[in-house]
């Protein structure tokens, strides 16, 4: 039986919060650097990936 999941709209910050928890590890981003290193993710567009 499929199970339709539900989306959830995290933020970056959020989302490596609860990787980090999961896995137990630390993660750190330099404030400036998140620029280049998330792209714009268009959550209404379902061809586009992260």
């Amino acid at each position: 039986m499929d199970k339709k999941l539900e989306p959830y709209y995290l933020s970056a910050e959020t989302a490596l919060s609860i990787v980090s928890k999961k896995f137990n590890i630390k993660i750190d981003i330099k404030e400036d650097d998140i620029n280049l290193r998330f792209k714009k993710y268009d959550r209404n567009n379902t061809d586009d990936s992260i």
